[in-house]
């Protein structure tokens, strides 16, 4: 463990899934993976399944978004970054079975398509009791106690989930008390069109631990990609954080946006 933690906290480092997260082996090509993956992280991704990216330098922005129509609106999220913070990239992109994804879910459905994947992110309710390794207490624990959609920004009266329909255009808000950093609100975008689904998590209050707010509103986002493949799903997850210096923050935004991430693509592939 105390070599994991080593290497979460190494700067701009790409990953193997052997190495980290237990992503998929393929040896299959994908056509379409191969059209819309920057060539140089195509290979990395067909032989481990995923390609992994962190680190502390934001400036050459994100680096592994596939090519979709949503990308360049994507990109445009990274947050500007004040040069007294402590700044936090992490990216992942997974190339899944859709086979692997109907097993581990057990489920009885024999296809995914898009509507299934835009019911899937927009269930946040499904997320709470997921779980994470908590590098803090050294052992895995829930992630979310609570989590679900609220009735807007200011009003955190709780709603069923959005879910159902086309999730093009949607504004949504959730609710979320994290293991970690207790409750926070965030508005979620989403954009869908025949073959992708994007959604856009944007923090509204203060993050952090007991009276130590290191994170302002704005100042941390999540966006989730989903492309359907054909026979695969390409998964593409991104937090981008600009944090408050505090004494031991740096360690902390690292490994507990890594392991959200992580916790993230487990859970998605087991929701269908």
């Amino acid at each position: 463990m105390t070599n994991k933690l080593t290497l979460v906290r190494k700067i701009t480092c790409v990953f193997t899934a052997g190495v980290l997260l237990g992503g998929s082996c393929f040896a299959r090509e994908n056509t379409k993976v191969k059209e819309i993956v920057e060539p140089k992280y195509y290979d990395e991704l067909v032989k481990n399944g995923q390609v992994v990216k962190y680190g502390e330098n934001p400036s050459e922005g994100f680096m592994l978004i596939p090519d979709s129509e949503f990308s360049d609106k994507l990109a445009e999220t990274l947050i500007q970054k004040n040069p007294k913070n402590f700044p936090y990239t992490f990216e992942g992109l997974y190339l899944i079975d859709k086979k692997e994804i109907l097993r581990e879910s057990n489920s009885s459905k024999t296809e995914i398509t898009i509507s299934d994947v835009a019911h899937v992110v927009r269930s946040i309710s499904k997320m709470q009791g997921m779980k994470y390794y908590s590098t803090t207490k050294k052992k895995e624990c829930v992630l979310y106690k609570k989590t679900y959609m609220i009735a807007g920004p200011e009003d955190k009266t709780r709603i069923e989930d959005q879910n159902t329909g086309n999730a093009d255009g949607q504004i949504s808000y959730c609710l979320q008390d994290d293991n970690s950093f207790g409750v926070n609100t965030y508005r979620l975008s989403y954009r869908q069109n025949e073959d992708t689904l994007w959604c856009n998590h944007y923090i509204m209050d203060k993050m952090g631990v007991g009276p130590f707010k290191a994170i302002y509103k704005g100042k941390m986002i999540i966006n989730i990609l989903v492309v359907d493949c054909g026979q695969d799903i390409l998964l593409y997850l991104n937090t981008d954080v600009d944090s408050i210096k505090f004494p031991g923050i740096k360690g902390q935004i690292a490994d507990s946006m890594f392991a959200r991430m992580n916790a993230v693509q487990v859970w998605f592939k087991t929701q269908f």
